[in-house]
């Protein structure tokens, strides 16, 4: 959206409840945007702009009262098309698996009782698996700020929806890091929730018990409004949960680091000055600092793509993908799907075992002492160049700092962190014990104020 309509969501739902700015106007800016943009993949599919401007009527024709009372009054946002939506399509980002649902998955339904306005479906890697951006049948979308450098995935096109300006926000999923990394490569806040605060109906899984819808917007108090409405209890999602905020520290919090001179950014010097100066500012800001082990984490990263984690995306997708050997894939997705098969029962309690193990190293390691972690959304940005000629270790490199996330429910937030000398941007991320989403979104504001 741009600047001059839709500085923050507070503000274009204030001026357009006000009566300030009409809800078609804000319809018409999306449109615009919409065609701006059309030679970049960002959406899949998007409503027809009679319904957009049929919603925006809808919306104008409330009393004021009523207008005032809706949180996302006006508010354009759209949705990873692995979310569905009543009457569109979902693809997961595979034509052949299509389906057009008859509900709406239950976390839209809150956002547009909330009074938003849905504007399309946002391309991705294909059935949510990759953090490049670059596995959709439907092209690569394309970052705003270097077309030679990836978006990030799997949530690319939800990401690149906010960052050039289409929507205020949009919904991706968080698997193992997707609803952050695209957020650190495009200059956005792109934040994972604690594992259930989000319901799952109507959502395609990729790995269920890792998966969350993740929020992306321009900056934190975007994220916590979103949050206030699509948060809530679902009877009908086995793993959704009730938000119970734990009490903030008192005091300024401690927040764990990672020693920048250790190899943490895959000898990209930019990535590392960038996140030196944003730990430096958050100690300018008086936040305690203390320097963590980080190997335990990387170890529960590791096991996203190199061990059978890998194996419950085959229980969701490889029937399908028996059924259809030739439907329209993206090789890079359907060997790792495949592959994942030829791991044991046995291999998956072992990964269990040890992943219960590394979890107590970290309670009593690094958790008995901080109140978040601060590290890097991602050790570098590739080049596009770079991940066709390495498709799988384009993906799983970048996983480095986001993949422990989903295995113990902690919710994270990639806040911008500045620009690099070579004019990219970069993310900086804030972890948190689970269930403090409220602190962990106040820490991330101070940080990005």
């Amino acid at each position: 959206m741009s600047q001059n309509l839709a500085p923050t969501i507070r503000d274009l739902a204030r001026k357009a409840a006000t009566g300030d700015l009409h809800p078609l106007t804000i319809v018409d800016e999306v449109l615009h945007q919409i065609e701006h943009h059309k030679g970049n993949p960002i959406f899949i599919s998007t409503v027809s702009p009679e319904a957009m401007r049929l919603r925006a009527d809808e919306l104008a024709a409330l009393p004021a009262d009523a207008r005032a009372a809706l949180p996302l009054y006006a508010v354009p946002f759209a949705v990873k098309d692995n979310i569905d939506v009543a009457g569109m399509p979902t693809t997961a980002g595979c034509p052949e698996f299509a389906y057009t649902p008859t509900k709406t998955a239950f976390v839209v339904e809150r956002l547009l009782a909330a009074g938003g306005i849905l504007v399309g479906k946002c391309n991705l890697d294909q059935f949510a698996t990759g953090l490049t951006g670059m596995r959709s049948v439907y092209g690569s979308p394309v970052n705003p700020y270097s077309p030679d450098h990836v978006s990030g995935g799997s949530s690319s096109g939800s990401a690149v929806a906010v960052a050039c300006g289409i929507v205020n926000f949009s919904l991706g999923t968080d698997t193992a890091g997707s609803g952050r990394i695209p957020a650190g490569f495009n200059n956005i806040v792109g934040y994972r929730p604690s594992s259930g605060l989000l319901s799952a109906s109507g959502v395609v899984p990729c790995a269920r018990s890792l998966d969350t819808i993740s929020l992306f917007g321009n900056s934190t108090d975007d994220v916590r409004r979103v949050l206030a409405v699509a948060g809530g209890y679902d009877e009908k999602d086995p793993y959704s949960i009730e938000l119970v905020s734990r009490s903030v520290p008192v005091g300024a919090p401690v927040v764990g680091v990672l020693d920048a001179e250790g190899d943490y950014f895959l000898g990209d010097e930019l990535a590392r000055t960038a996140y030196v100066h944003g730990v430096a500012q958050l100690r300018n800001l008086g936040f305690a600092t203390v320097t963590i082990d980080y190997a335990p984490f990387k170890e529960i990263s590791d096991m996203t793509y190199f061990g059978p984690s890998m194996s419950e995306r085959t229980a969701v997708l490889g029937e399908f993908i028996r059924q259809h050997p030739n439907a329209t894939y993206t090789p890079a997705v359907r060997n790792a799907i495949v592959k994942a098969a030829d791991f044991s029962a046995v291999d998956a309690f072992a990964m269990l075992h040890r992943l219960k193990a590394l979890e107590r190293q970290t309670e009593r390691e690094t958790w008995s002492k901080v109140d978040f972690l601060c590290i890097p959304t991602a050790p570098t940005i590739h080049t596009r160049e770079a991940v066709n000629r390495d498709p799988a270790w384009g993906s799983t490199s970048l996983g480095a700092y986001t993949n422990f996330a989903p295995f113990l429910g902690l919710p994270a937030i990639s806040v911008q962190n500045g620009f690099r000398q070579d004019g990219l941007p970069t993310g900086i991320m804030f972890v948190g014990k689970r269930t403090d989403d409220m602190a962990l979104l106040q820490l991330a504001e101070s940080f990005a104020a």
